[in-house]
């Protein structure tokens, strides 16, 4: 077989693009295991050697679709984070750890379609169960929801924005993605609440858990995954909703009863 000619990099990205994004269509469609090249050639009007030639096999297409799409995801909602809900893509941090954290929980539905990304992400976790090779995909996703979460909790505790009470910064983090986990199975299910309440629920359960302390809070925090336990308890009550999630990115029971213990007190 003769090799195909070199074209521009910007077309071959191109193409590549509009396969991924085909990929993505069929998997909410129809979900990941219904997916066929042929139905993606077809979709994207190039032959099946085509979409071969880019992507290898099935499985590869399907975790490059994946992946894809989740690095997309995280980066807009970290950029939203960092920039006070703007999307500026620049990547830089601005105003204050509380705020940005309010940013990146507003974000959570702001990017993209919120009712598509959840289908993609239960999707996801599902074929990662039976499908080894898309494992690493679901790992990124958690380790970049919890790498945002944690810089902005620890820059938080350093300038006295942030105190701890009761939980470890892992464990605060873990409730949010659990919380999150939660509307996305729901907005799946066609359960989910209005998008502004999400971010209030996330709001509110971030101002309780994170109340304002002094700068000398800082002292007790030793990293991003601070394991130090600060403050024994929070100055007011907080509501926690519960929610469940089909993976691992949920909280323990165990924290979920921490959780409700500190809410008590």
């Amino acid at each position: 077989m003769s090799p195909r000619p070199a074209q521009p990099a910007a077309e071959t990205e191109a193409k590549k693009a509009a396969i991924i994004a085909a990929t993505l269509d069929q998997i909410v469609d129809r979900g990941p295991t219904a997916v066929r090249m042929s139905d993606v050639a077809k979709a994207v009007g190039m032959s099946v050697g085509t979409v071969q030639y880019y992507f290898g096999s099935r499985d590869a297409l399907l975790a490059a679709a994946f992946s894809a799409h989740s690095d997309a995801v995280l980066k807009d909602i970290a950029d939203m984070a960092n920039n006070n809900g703007k999307n500026t893509g620049e990547g830089t941090e601005t105003g204050s750890p509380r705020s940005r954290l309010h940013a990146a929980f507003t974000a959570v539905h702001e990017v993209g379609n919120h009712g598509q990304r959840s289908r993609i992400w239960i999707e996801l976790v599902t074929a990662a169960r039976t499908h080894t090779s898309l494992q690493d995909c679901v790992d990124s996703v958690f380790a970049g929801w919890r790498s945002l979460f944690s810089r902005i909790i620890g820059d938080g505790i350093r300038t006295g924005d942030f105190t701890l009470y009761g939980l470890t910064v892992t464990e605060v983090v873990d409730t949010f993605i659990a919380i999150i986990d939660g509307f996305d199975l729901a907005a799946v299910a066609g359960q989910g609440p209005e998008p502004t309440t999400m971010a209030r629920i996330l709001g509110a359960t971030a101002d309780g858990l994170l109340s304002g302390g002094s700068p000398g809070a800082a002292a007790t925090h030793s990293g991003p995954h601070n394991p130090v336990r600060s403050q024994p308890g929070p100055p007011h009550s907080l509501a926690i909703v519960s929610t469940s999630s089909p993976n691992s990115r949920a909280v323990s029971s165990d924290t979920v009863a921490r959780v409700a213990r500190s809410a008590s007190r």
